[in-house]
This record gives structure tokens, sequence and C-alpha cells, in this order.
């Protein structure tokens, strides 16, 4: 089940992540602009039940389009919905993560711009485009995709 991640939930949550571990912690969430995302399951029987992470997005609503930490960082508000971070603890679940907080951003940003910015990786080139999002731009350090 999709959720939103708390401060502290969110804090713990990013201190796993692998595409982007030098981003502060205390940055990724900001009510309205900067958001934490999880799918979670639960596994058990009769004696109890135990909740999984399966999958985390982190995302932020900026004015211009990074292509980098710094300028993802210093980028001010605005309406375009930036992916920066995916990681996924249980196979489907990347993709699983990114199609609904897409239909959720696209029900509460309507207007907005869905675009990632990705490491350069063939593995998140073939990841995206086999999701239905275009290669919007090649840079140093990362790419653009965006889902329209």
């Amino acid at each position: 089940m999709l959720q939103k991640a708390g401060v502290e939930l969110a804090n713990e949550l990013c201190k796993q992540d692998p595409v982007r571990p030098n981003l502060p912690q205390h940055w990724r969430v900001e009510p309205n602009w900067r958001e934490v995302f999880y799918l979670d399951s639960r596994w058990g029987n009769h004696r109890g039940s135990i909740k999984t992470i399966d999958a985390v997005l982190c995302a932020a609503h900026l004015n211009e389009i990074p292509i980098n930490e710094d300028e993802l960082l210093s980028f001010g508000h605005g309406n375009i919905s930036i992916f920066y971070s995916v990681w996924s603890n249980r196979k489907g679940c990347g993709r699983k993560i990114i199609l609904e907080v897409w239909d959720l951003f696209k029900k509460q940003h309507a207007g907005n711009r869905y675009v990632t910015m990705s490491p350069k990786t063939e593995m998140a080139m073939k990841f995206h485009l086999s999701n239905g999002a275009i290669l919007l731009q090649e840079n140093p350090e990362t790419n653009n995709f965006e889902y329209i």
C-alpha cells in the first residue's frame, strides 16, 4: 500500500538510499514541496505479521529541472515534480511505486510536469523507457526522463 512518510520515518528510510546517499535527510521532507513515499506490505500467519518496506520514492516539486544534486538542493519550489531517488526491496515494486506516485501527483498537482533525475546507468535507462517515460535530456552526471 502506498504511504507518505512523515519526517521521522523518512529520515530512517533515506538512511538506506542507494541512489542519492549524500543528500541530507532533513532536506527530504517539507510539506507540499519535498516528499518521501513508500510501499509496504504485511507478511505473516495466525501468530502475527511483519511489515516490510517494498520500495521508496523521493520527490521534490521544483521550479526548474535539476541535472545534479547541487541543483536539486538549490532550486526553489515550483510545478515540476522531480523523482530523484527510487529503490526497491522487492521485484516489481520500483515500477509500482513510480506509477502509483505519478497517479497520485496527477490528482494532487494537476498541470505539473513529472521528470526524473536518474543515474546515468543502462539499468535506469531501460527501466524508465520501459515504463513509458521519454528521455528528456542527457547530462554529464544524470539523465532526465519525463513521464507524460
